[in-house]
């Protein structure tokens, strides 16, 4: 299976890259075909200059949406930060995931109303996010809206299966746990199917 990795993180110190390391390596071990997209490292630029529908694609669009195409599954690697995805990766979905490529609208039996349809060809995505707090915060007081919210996009696209690894308690949790969370994504990416 081909999986596109699409990494939205800063550091090469951080535990998001360590993330990112340890399911490429369970995706490799596994005998999958890995294309990374690092947002940062491609220095990606996320702002929407214009009139998304009716824009001319850029080059570099083309080429992610190329490489979407080209993919059986989708992985999402990030931090979680003020409750969304990082700026940046918004702003590859607001770019990337336009309009008559991931998604059109169709006619309806109700005169005036449209329905969204999903277009994406890929129909499995792996959402990894780290957060701060303890997962009891996110899940009972937010409810989930972070996890929500991406995943109600995604399904707007087209994909329709989902495997949501959360991990919480980050930057203060202790290193054991840490490691544990390491290993967790490392056989999430070996037993991918």
């Amino acid at each position: 299976m081909k999986i596109l990795v699409i990494y939205a993180h800063p550091s090469q110190d951080s535990f998001n890259h360590a993330t990112k390391e340890a399911f490429i390596k369970g995706l490799k071990k596994a005998g999958h075909e890995v294309d990374l997209i690092d947002l940062y490292a491609d220095g990606f630029d996320p702002l929407l200059r214009n009139t998304h529908s009716r824009a001319p694609i850029s080059e570099e669009v083309q080429a992610y949406q190329s490489r979407i195409k080209q993919s059986d599954c989708l992985a999402f690697i990030y931090p979680t930060f003020w409750y969304r995805t990082p700026a940046i990766l918004a702003g590859f979905i607001d770019r990337v995931f336009r309009s008559n490529f991931a998604y059109k609208y169709v006619k309806t039996i109700i005169p005036g109303f449209k329905r969204p349809v999903g277009l994406l060809p890929v129909k499995k995505a792996v959402v990894i996010e780290s957060y701060g707090g303890p997962s009891w915060y996110y899940n009972f007081i937010f409810r989930q809206i972070p996890w929500r919210r991406f995943k109600a996009v995604l399904k707007f696209c087209g994909i329709r299966k989902f495997i949501h690894q959360p991990n919480y308690y980050v930057p203060f949790g202790s290193n054991e746990r840490r490691k544990k969370y390491l290993k967790r994504v490392e056989r999430l990416g070996e037993r991918l199917t």
